[in-house]
């Protein structure tokens, strides 16, 4: 005869295929099968088991916000690197608007021609197109 681990004594010899009932109305079912599903169900959930999901679940919602907190500061970082960026563009274009309104005067141009060794004509000359 085989022993198996969990096996228990039964309180009262029963002849092979007879069939056990229970006390609490379940439906009778065959001396040494699995319990049921509704039997299953009705199992009790151990504390350690539900400290486990716990764990995990505030494992996974600690990630979550750790990887919100990381693209929220990665993308105030961009917006001020792009706004310092747009600042130094906005003063390099007044820089080169005053430069041409400076370089644009008409005496600036003569004295530039000076400079690069031309001479102003006696009398304006005017061509006309064929």
């Amino acid at each position: 005869m085989a022993v198996f681990q969990g096996a228990r004594l039964r309180s009262v010899a029963l002849p092979p295929g007879r069939v056990e009932r229970r006390s609490t109305g379940a439906a009778p079912r065959a001396t040494g099968a699995a319990p049921r599903a509704t039997e299953r169900s009705s199992r009790r959930i151990r504390p350690t088991g539900l400290l486990m999901a716990a764990i995990l679940t505030a494992t996974l919602l600690g990630l979550v916000y750790l990887t919100q907190t990381l693209a929220s500061n990665a993308t105030s970082l961009e917006i001020r690197t792009l706004a310092s960026e747009a600042q130094e563009l906005q003063s390099q274009l007044l820089n080169q608007r005053s430069k041409i309104e400076t370089e644009a005067n008409p005496d600036a141009v003569v004295r530039a021609a000076k400079q690069l060794g031309l001479r102003q004509l006696e009398a304006a000359v005017l061509l006309e197109a064929p």
